[in-house]
């Protein structure tokens, strides 16, 4: 059984390999991204910049690579200093006066993925663009301190409260891509479904004075995003009309 599953497999990637290639682009965009599940609980809405490239080939499968970096000031729980703030919740720093100290999250997830593209027209590359990846999702809580000298927060510290944390992820998307009549203007938009499952790969938790439960967590983002695609090579130019 696996090996029929194999061989139907390299079957149909080398059927895809062989077509001839409808287009290749670049695109860049911006997404806005809704945490669901375990991962709400520590951040807020986020912000992702991203790129990609893909290949469409002429039985309109399409696959490629795309990379985002993940970012917000949205952090939830303000309770990570409790054990070294003062009553009112200020940090001390060195110079004995009030730190300044933001939380805010970063983060960024890469993928790889394949899909199929339904164009309303076969002379026309516009249309919806349905797609799945397999990759990487990496967030933590980022501890900025303004370069100001807080000892309790020095790089080595920071690991105890940023809550790094990373894992296996999947990706799904429908977009709708448009091409201008005259072929210099492309962009899309579109909806997507990231689901991973990670891990807080920090041994121990300052905050809790324990070490980090070793258990998995989903970490699922619900994004709308939009940009615009920058053609690398179209083949036969002339055979499509953009509109």
């Amino acid at each position: 059984m696996r090996s029929l599953i194999f061989l139907c497999f390299t079957c149909f990637c080398f059927n895809t390999f062989a077509q001839k290639n409808k287009q290749s682009a670049i695109t860049f965009g911006y997404t806005h991204q809704l945490p669901i599940g375990d991962l709400s609980e520590r951040f807020g809405n986020n912000s992702s910049l991203g790129f990609s490239y893909f290949m469409e080939k002429e039985n309109n499968l399409f696959f490629g690579i795309e990379a985002g970096y993940l970012f917000s000031n949205n952090v939830k729980d303000s309770t990570i200093f409790d054990n070294i703030s003062t009553s009112t919740g200020a940090i001390i720093g060195a110079d004995g006066t009030y730190a300044n100290v933001n939380l805010m999250e970063r983060g960024f997830d890469t993928h790889v993925f394949i899909g199929y593209a339904h164009h309303l027209k076969e002379n026309n590359l516009s249309g919806f663009y349905f797609s799945g990846g397999l990759g990487f999702l990496q967030h933590q809580i980022f501890i900025d301190t303004k370069n100001q000298n807080v000892p309790q927060l020095d790089e080595e510290y920071k690991k105890g409260y940023d809550r790094l944390t990373n894992g296996f992820s999947t990706k799904w998307e429908t977009s709708y891509k448009y091409y201008s009549p005259n072929g210099k203007f492309q962009m899309y938009a579109g909806v997507n479904m990231t689901i991973a499952y990670t891990k807080n790969r920090r041994p121990y938790l300052f905050d809790k004075m324990e070490y980090t439960p070793n258990n998995n967590s989903w970490d699922n983002l619900l994004g709308i995003n939009a940009g615009i695609i920058i053609p690398i090579h179209r083949k036969n130019e002339e055979e499509f009309h953009y509109y």
